[in-house]
């Protein structure tokens, strides 16, 4: 997933429509991807994110530290959280897990008891 898909996924497809993102040059779209990784980190810093406190079952289920379950909704996905691995500083929003420090993304949804 890109920085992009990333973006459209954090921001919903009405949203993410409205900047008419192909219709934009590079230095346009590199300063609204900056903002958009400012807002991650404020959200860091805000104790909105959590740490990956381990990933089981190749990367289908994530746990964090904060006490959430998390699985993979795609193959692809689940080898991207097993790279991740444990410690890794991450945002959940949206059905979307954002890996802070290389702005990455996959898709999840909350396992519950």
């Amino acid at each position: 997933m890109t920085e992009a898909d990333a973006l459209a996924a954090y921001l919903g497809p009405d949203l993410f429509a409205r900047l008419a993102w192909r219709d934009l040059n590079d230095e346009q779209r590199e300063a609204i991807l900056s903002v958009f990784r400012l807002g991650l980190n404020a959200g860091a810093q805000s104790g909105a994110v959590c740490a990956i406190d381990s990933v089981l079952a190749r990367g289908r289920v994530v746990l964090c530290e904060d006490g959430t379950r998390w699985t993979a909704r795609e193959a692809c996905d689940a080898e991207l959280l097993e790279d991740w691995g444990e410690g890794a500083l991450v945002a959940i929003h949206r059905g979307f897990i954002y890996r802070l420090d290389e702005y990455e993304a996959v898709e999840v949804e909350e396992l519950r008891a």
